[in-house]
């Protein structure tokens, strides 16, 4: 039995009843509330508990946007939570955090009915040898890119800081190999939960972010797309995303405007990690917020959709001091297609509406 991250060791000696006797092999503190992992046995309960039934009553009263679900198994907790929710009139954000063996196998499944994932690598790193956390890691994030599922990398980040005021070099390498990878957040923990230098940490990781960025290279998820659009297997909407990289990357437009309903179009053509402005247009205030979690997508909220998007992103970006330059439009949802994006067109802002400069 490994508890608080693997730290504190036992060994099960007997069972009587309820109670567990156990042989300390690796001691140390411990504080109350660590979670206690039992590596490759299946307890065979639901990750979504009776406690949790309690806390989503609360998320409720309080209005919280996104929940995350800890040692999920499978789909079917997923869908136990978010039965629960919608009873309750609820439809929060479900984040899934990774960090069970049977997650790991049942990966496509859950990125089939959550809305993210979150890789959290302190009990992961007990559920798998530890010198597989950087693959597992490294996968998973592969595979929430790729279906356009927002991804957080959390645990032990710049874990040094919670006593000192500088992370190690490995650490700082860690953050930037995590946003490399694909990863749209990177978390703190115990660093600003309870450490001696919170704001220091925030800092640190802020700057790791800014420098990394200018690196970025969404080749992976470029390759997975080609690969199935040469098999047919592709989507209307990851024929749009792709598109619009193409576009980004021989004509380096101003920004893309992407009107959404859920949040999916913003979502496919961030996956490639665009150099320029992705704003998500929503008449949904809860996808605003829930877009938040995706990297590069600035989410606006519009209570009621223009009649012409062309004129809308004219009159939007002239507000920001923009009059030059091009920008992308997807287009939808339409009358006909009210969840989906069929469409792209690019808008030349010094040029009046509907005309074009030869080109």
């Amino acid at each position: 039995i490994f508890i608080n991250d693997g730290l504190v060791q036992l060994k099960v000696e007997k069972v009587d009843g309820e109670e567990v006797h156990c042989e300390v092999m690796v001691g140390g503190q411990l504080r109350s509330h660590k979670g206690v992992n039992f590596p490759g046995i299946d307890l065979g309960i639901s990750a979504f508990t009776d406690r949790d039934h309690e806390c989503l009553k609360f998320a409720l009263k309080q209005g919280v946007d996104a929940i995350g679900e800890s040692f999920v198994q499978g789909p079917d907790d997923i869908l136990a939570l978010r039965k629960a929710a919608t009873e309750a009139g609820y439809n929060p954000f479900i984040i899934a955090k990774i960090e069970r063996s049977q997650a790991l196998e049942n990966i496509d499944g859950i990125l089939d009915v959550v809305d993210g994932i979150m890789v959290a690598r302190g009990d992961l790193g007990v559920e798998v040898p530890i010198e597989e956390i950087a693959v597992v890691q490294k996968g998973l994030i592969k595979k929430a890119n790729l279906v356009g599922k927002p991804v957080i990398t959390a645990t032990q980040m710049l874990e040094s800081m919670v006593n000192n005021r500088r992370p190690t070099r490995a650490e700082v390498t860690d953050v930037s190999n995590a946003i490399l990878d694909g990863t749209d957040c990177i978390m703190l923990s115990e660093e600003s939960a309870s450490g001696t230098y919170p704001v220091e940490a925030v800092g640190v990781m802020t700057r790791i972010a800014q420098i990394t960025e200018e690196h970025l290279d969404a080749r992976p998820v470029r390759e997975a797309l080609t690969a199935a659009e040469t098999e047919g297997d592709i989507s209307v909407e990851d024929l749009i995303s792709m598109s619009v990289h193409a576009t980004v990357k021989r004509l380096t437009p101003t920004a893309v405007i992407t009107p959404t309903e859920t949040g999916t179009t913003p979502r496919h053509i961030t996956r490639f990690r665009l150099p320029v402005w992705i704003a998500g247009v929503s008449a949904n205030e809860p996808t605003c917020q829930n877009l938040q979690f995706s990297y590069g997508v600035y989410p606006v909220h519009e209570p009621e959709y223009p009649k012409n998007w062309e004129d809308y992103a004219r009159k939007r970006l002239g507000q920001l001091g923009l009059t030059e330059g091009l920008v992308i439009l997807t287009q939808g949802p339409s009358a006909g297609h009210r969840g989906g994006t069929n469409r792209m067109e690019i808008i030349d802002l010094g040029q009046p509406s509907g005309q074009w400069s030869p080109v």
